[in-house]
Protein backbone atom coordinates (compact mmCIF):
# COMPACT_ATOMS: atom_id res chain seq x y z
CA UNK A 1 0.00 0.00 0.00
CA UNK A 2 1.03 3.19 -0.62
CA UNK A 3 1.31 6.19 2.14
CA UNK A 4 -0.85 9.38 1.17
CA UNK A 5 0.74 12.48 1.47
CA UNK A 6 -0.99 15.37 3.53
CA UNK A 7 -1.98 16.92 -0.12
CA UNK A 8 -3.17 13.60 -1.75
CA UNK A 9 -5.34 13.28 1.66
CA UNK A 10 -6.62 16.82 1.56
CA UNK A 11 -8.01 15.58 -2.61
CA UNK A 12 -9.41 12.44 -1.77
CA UNK A 13 -11.31 14.24 1.67
CA UNK A 14 -12.46 17.20 -0.75
CA UNK A 15 -13.97 14.70 -3.53
CA UNK A 16 -15.58 12.60 -0.44
CA UNK A 17 -17.10 16.01 0.40
CA UNK A 18 -18.52 16.56 -3.29
CA UNK A 19 -20.11 13.45 -3.00
CA UNK A 20 -21.98 14.27 -0.05
CA UNK A 21 -22.85 17.61 -1.35
CA UNK A 22 -24.57 16.18 -4.27
CA UNK A 23 -26.04 13.60 -2.13
CA UNK A 24 -27.77 16.10 -0.06
CA UNK A 25 -28.72 18.48 -2.79
CA UNK A 26 -30.54 15.39 -4.52
CA UNK A 27 -32.03 14.51 -1.62
CA UNK A 28 -33.07 18.15 -0.09
CA UNK A 29 -30.85 17.42 3.03
CA UNK A 30 -29.42 20.56 4.98
CA UNK A 31 -25.89 20.34 6.34
CA UNK A 32 -23.30 23.16 7.33
CA UNK A 33 -19.79 23.02 7.26
CA UNK A 34 -18.28 22.77 10.07
CA UNK A 35 -15.15 22.94 13.01
CA UNK A 36 -11.91 23.22 11.24
CA UNK A 37 -13.08 22.27 7.64
CA UNK A 38 -15.53 26.08 8.39
CA UNK A 39 -12.57 28.12 9.98
CA UNK A 40 -10.25 27.21 7.32
CA UNK A 41 -12.87 28.46 4.61
CA UNK A 42 -13.57 31.69 6.45
CA UNK A 43 -10.01 32.33 7.35
CA UNK A 44 -8.27 30.85 3.67
CA UNK A 45 -11.33 29.95 1.33
CA UNK A 46 -9.33 26.25 1.83
CA UNK A 47 -8.08 23.54 3.80
CA UNK A 48 -6.25 24.76 7.03
CA UNK A 49 -2.77 24.07 5.75
CA UNK A 50 -1.72 21.98 8.41
CA UNK A 51 -5.33 19.99 8.50
CA UNK A 52 -6.40 16.92 7.68
CA UNK A 53 -9.69 15.86 7.79
CA UNK A 54 -13.24 17.31 6.73
CA UNK A 55 -16.54 18.08 9.18
CA UNK A 56 -19.88 18.79 8.80
CA UNK A 57 -23.13 19.36 10.66
CA UNK A 58 -26.07 17.91 9.57
CA UNK A 59 -29.74 18.68 11.41
CA UNK A 60 -30.87 15.36 13.41
CA UNK A 61 -34.21 14.77 11.50
CA UNK A 62 -31.77 15.16 8.30
CA UNK A 63 -29.00 13.20 9.68
CA UNK A 64 -31.63 10.18 10.36
CA UNK A 65 -32.62 10.12 6.34
CA UNK A 66 -29.14 10.30 5.45
CA UNK A 67 -28.41 6.88 7.52
CA UNK A 68 -31.25 5.31 5.41
CA UNK A 69 -31.01 6.79 2.00
CA UNK A 70 -27.54 6.70 1.45
CA UNK A 71 -26.48 3.88 -0.46
CA UNK A 72 -22.77 2.03 -0.21
CA UNK A 73 -21.28 1.39 -3.71
CA UNK A 74 -17.82 0.06 -4.86
CA UNK A 75 -16.04 3.13 -3.63
CA UNK A 76 -18.06 4.78 -1.31
CA UNK A 77 -19.52 3.77 2.31
CA UNK A 78 -21.16 5.03 4.88
CA UNK A 79 -20.71 4.07 8.42
CA UNK A 80 -23.00 4.28 11.62
CA UNK A 81 -23.46 2.70 14.46
CA UNK A 82 -26.84 2.30 13.45
CA UNK A 83 -25.64 0.72 10.33
CA UNK A 84 -23.08 -1.33 11.60
CA UNK A 85 -22.56 -2.63 15.57
CA UNK A 86 -19.21 -3.05 15.25
CA UNK A 87 -18.09 0.76 14.49
CA UNK A 88 -17.24 2.05 17.53
CA UNK A 89 -17.84 5.85 17.22
CA UNK A 90 -21.25 8.07 18.19
CA UNK A 91 -21.35 10.05 14.54
CA UNK A 92 -20.83 8.75 10.86
CA UNK A 93 -18.20 8.72 8.90
CA UNK A 94 -18.43 8.87 4.75
CA UNK A 95 -15.30 6.67 3.81
CA UNK A 96 -13.24 6.20 0.12
CA UNK A 97 -13.04 2.22 0.15
CA UNK A 98 -10.10 2.61 -2.10
CA UNK A 99 -7.87 4.05 0.38
CA UNK A 100 -7.39 2.68 4.09
CA UNK A 101 -7.13 4.66 6.59
CA UNK A 102 -5.06 3.09 10.10
CA UNK A 103 -5.59 5.15 14.02
CA UNK A 104 -2.45 4.37 16.02
CA UNK A 105 -3.48 2.44 18.56
CA UNK A 106 -7.08 2.18 18.67
CA UNK A 107 -9.55 -0.28 17.71
CA UNK A 108 -12.34 1.34 16.06
CA UNK A 109 -14.19 -1.96 15.08
CA UNK A 110 -14.11 -1.92 11.27
CA UNK A 111 -11.77 -1.51 8.96
CA UNK A 112 -12.66 2.51 7.52
CA UNK A 113 -11.09 4.36 4.99
CA UNK A 114 -10.04 8.23 4.33
CA UNK A 115 -13.00 9.61 5.65
CA UNK A 116 -15.21 12.73 6.18
CA UNK A 117 -17.28 12.98 9.51
CA UNK A 118 -20.86 13.78 9.50
CA UNK A 119 -21.83 14.92 12.79
CA UNK A 120 -25.59 15.17 13.72
CA UNK A 121 -26.86 18.83 15.02
CA UNK A 122 -29.30 18.22 18.45
CA UNK A 123 -30.52 20.46 21.00
CA UNK A 124 -29.31 20.50 24.28
CA UNK A 125 -31.82 21.50 27.19
CA UNK A 126 -33.07 25.03 27.23
CA UNK A 127 -31.61 25.74 30.91
CA UNK A 128 -27.93 26.29 29.73
CA UNK A 129 -26.70 25.10 33.35
CA UNK A 130 -28.64 22.10 32.22
CA UNK A 131 -27.17 21.90 29.06
CA UNK A 132 -23.56 22.35 30.78
CA UNK A 133 -24.04 19.53 32.85
CA UNK A 134 -25.12 16.70 29.51
CA UNK A 135 -22.10 18.27 27.86
CA UNK A 136 -19.81 17.05 31.63
CA UNK A 137 -22.01 13.78 31.17
CA UNK A 138 -21.10 13.18 27.26
CA UNK A 139 -18.13 14.01 27.80
CA UNK A 140 -16.83 11.67 30.23
CA UNK A 141 -18.58 8.92 28.25
CA UNK A 142 -16.85 10.08 25.55
CA UNK A 143 -13.11 9.67 27.61
CA UNK A 144 -14.53 5.93 28.71
CA UNK A 145 -14.99 5.56 24.47
CA UNK A 146 -11.60 6.42 23.98
CA UNK A 147 -10.00 4.32 26.83
CA UNK A 148 -12.15 0.94 25.51
CA UNK A 149 -10.88 1.34 21.92
CA UNK A 150 -6.86 2.01 22.96
CA UNK A 151 -5.48 -1.70 21.74
CA UNK A 152 -2.80 -1.30 24.48
CA UNK A 153 -0.62 1.17 26.51
CA UNK A 154 2.25 3.05 24.51
CA UNK A 155 3.43 4.60 27.67
CA UNK A 156 7.34 3.71 28.45
CA UNK A 157 7.17 3.85 32.17
CA UNK A 158 6.51 0.62 33.94
CA UNK A 159 4.32 2.38 36.37
CA UNK A 160 2.22 4.49 34.10
CA UNK A 161 2.16 1.49 32.17
CA UNK A 162 0.54 -0.84 34.15
CA UNK A 163 -2.24 1.96 35.42
CA UNK A 164 -3.07 2.35 31.82
CA UNK A 165 -3.31 -0.99 31.33
CA UNK A 166 -5.52 -1.48 34.17
CA UNK A 167 -7.76 1.33 33.23
CA UNK A 168 -7.92 -0.07 29.41
CA UNK A 169 -9.19 -3.68 31.19
CA UNK A 170 -11.68 -1.21 33.37
CA UNK A 171 -13.45 0.04 30.22
CA UNK A 172 -13.24 -2.61 28.15
CA UNK A 173 -15.30 -4.79 30.42
CA UNK A 174 -18.60 -2.81 29.45
CA UNK A 175 -16.64 -2.49 25.79
CA UNK A 176 -16.74 0.48 23.21
CA UNK A 177 -20.47 -0.52 22.48
CA UNK A 178 -21.82 0.80 25.85
CA UNK A 179 -20.27 3.79 25.36
CA UNK A 180 -21.08 4.65 22.15
CA UNK A 181 -24.88 3.73 22.98
CA UNK A 182 -24.82 5.64 26.31
CA UNK A 183 -23.44 8.55 23.99
CA UNK A 184 -26.10 8.53 21.69
CA UNK A 185 -29.03 8.16 23.95
CA UNK A 186 -27.81 11.57 25.86
CA UNK A 187 -26.99 13.33 22.25
CA UNK A 188 -30.76 12.36 20.46
CA UNK A 189 -33.70 13.67 22.95
CA UNK A 190 -36.40 14.53 20.75
CA UNK A 191 -38.27 16.14 23.92
CA UNK A 192 -35.17 19.19 24.05
CA UNK A 193 -36.23 19.91 19.93
CA UNK A 194 -37.09 23.34 19.98
CA UNK A 195 -34.48 24.34 22.39
CA UNK A 196 -32.37 27.72 22.08
CA UNK A 197 -29.32 25.79 22.07
CA UNK A 198 -27.84 22.91 19.33
CA UNK A 199 -24.67 21.25 19.24
CA UNK A 200 -22.71 18.20 18.04
CA UNK A 201 -23.59 16.71 20.94
CA UNK A 202 -22.56 13.12 20.30
CA UNK A 203 -18.85 14.65 20.02
CA UNK A 204 -18.50 16.81 22.70
CA UNK A 205 -14.93 17.79 22.64
CA UNK A 206 -15.67 21.41 23.37
CA UNK A 207 -17.46 21.13 26.62
CA UNK A 208 -19.93 24.15 27.42
CA UNK A 209 -18.35 26.01 24.14
CA UNK A 210 -19.80 23.75 22.15
CA UNK A 211 -23.66 24.59 23.50
CA UNK A 212 -24.44 27.35 20.19
CA UNK A 213 -27.11 29.65 20.34
CA UNK A 214 -30.00 27.71 17.90
CA UNK A 215 -30.04 30.80 16.20
CA UNK A 216 -26.40 30.70 14.21
CA UNK A 217 -28.13 27.52 12.53
CA UNK A 218 -31.47 29.29 11.67
CA UNK A 219 -30.33 29.33 7.78
CA UNK A 220 -27.43 28.21 5.78
CA UNK A 221 -25.43 31.03 3.38
CA UNK A 222 -23.48 29.55 0.31
CA UNK A 223 -19.57 30.12 1.27
CA UNK A 224 -16.22 29.77 -0.83
CA UNK A 225 -13.98 26.01 0.21
CA UNK A 226 -11.64 25.25 -2.31
CA UNK A 227 -12.59 26.75 -5.09
CA UNK A 228 -16.12 25.48 -5.20
CA UNK A 229 -19.31 26.69 -3.07
CA UNK A 230 -20.70 24.97 -0.52
CA UNK A 231 -23.26 25.91 2.98
CA UNK A 232 -21.93 27.11 6.06
CA UNK A 233 -24.72 28.21 9.46
CA UNK A 234 -25.80 31.47 8.41
CA UNK A 235 -24.21 32.58 12.27
CA UNK A 236 -20.79 31.00 11.57
CA UNK A 237 -18.95 34.17 12.75
CA UNK A 238 -21.14 33.23 16.18
CA UNK A 239 -20.49 29.57 15.64
CA UNK A 240 -16.86 30.01 15.40
CA UNK A 241 -16.39 32.48 17.91
CA UNK A 242 -17.85 30.01 20.42
CA UNK A 243 -15.79 27.18 19.96
CA UNK A 244 -12.41 29.41 19.41
CA UNK A 245 -12.86 33.06 20.89
CA UNK A 246 -10.43 35.30 18.57
CA UNK A 247 -10.30 32.35 15.40
CA UNK A 248 -8.90 34.93 12.48
CA UNK A 249 -5.52 34.88 13.84
CA UNK A 250 -3.20 32.05 13.03
CA UNK A 251 -2.10 29.97 15.89
CA UNK A 252 1.88 30.03 16.90
CA UNK A 253 3.97 28.17 14.69
CA UNK A 254 5.12 25.46 17.06
CA UNK A 255 0.44 24.91 17.20
CA UNK A 256 0.19 24.58 13.42
CA UNK A 257 -0.13 20.80 13.61
CA UNK A 258 -2.95 18.49 13.40
CA UNK A 259 -4.72 17.21 16.89
CA UNK A 260 -5.06 12.98 14.90
CA UNK A 261 -2.84 10.43 14.83
CA UNK A 262 -2.97 8.27 11.43
CA UNK A 263 -1.21 7.22 8.56
CA UNK A 264 -3.64 6.82 5.47
CA UNK A 265 -3.01 4.70 2.62
CA UNK A 266 -3.93 3.79 -1.39
CA UNK A 267 -5.00 0.15 -1.97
Amino acid sequence: MKELTLPELKEIEFDILKVFDAFCKEHNIKYFLAYGTLLGAIRYKKFIPWDDDVDVLVPREDYDRILTLFQDDDRYNLFAYEKNQDYRFPFAKLCDMTTRKVEFNLDNGVELGVDMDIFPLDYWDNDVEKAKQEAVYISRAMRALSWSKLAKSSTANPIKRFVKRMMIAFYKIRGSEHYVKKILTASNKPEQKGSQFVGAKSWCVYGARGIIPAEAFADSVDIEFEGQMFPAPIGWDQYLTCLYGDYLPEPPKEKQKTHHSFKAYRL
